[in-house]
């Protein structure tokens, strides 16, 4: 049997990294209590509930600037009671760590 070594490369670096897809309910809870029952906007709480989500429950292959991404969002969004502010939020952590020049 043939193998790719493309295909055998992305089989080792999948096998050898099982904390990547680690489901962590608790942290998930402790995470919406302490962040999403701090919003005064709903726009704010959907993305930090999201933010929550991809951190501790659907977080296979999640990178670390995603990571970084859902932290800052997390940090920066209980406080914003608009809309407009909430998207801005989202905007300059998006742009601070997601950025294809960071």
């Amino acid at each position: 049997m043939k193998v790719n070594k493309l295909t055998l490369l992305l089989f080792v670096a999948i096998s050898s990294e099982p904390s990547l897809a680690k489901e962590d309910k608790e942290s998930y809870e402790t995470c919406i209590l302490e962040h999403v029952s701090l919003a005064e906007n709903g726009t704010a709480a959907n993305l930090m509930t999201n933010a929550c989500h991809r951190l501790y429950i659907d977080n296979f292959m999640l990178s670390d600037k995603d990571q970084a991404y859902f932290h800052c969002l997390l940090a920066y969004l209980p406080q914003t009671k608009h809309l407009r502010t909430a998207m801005q939020v989202k905007s300059t952590c998006n742009n601070r760590h997601r950025s294809l020049f960071n």
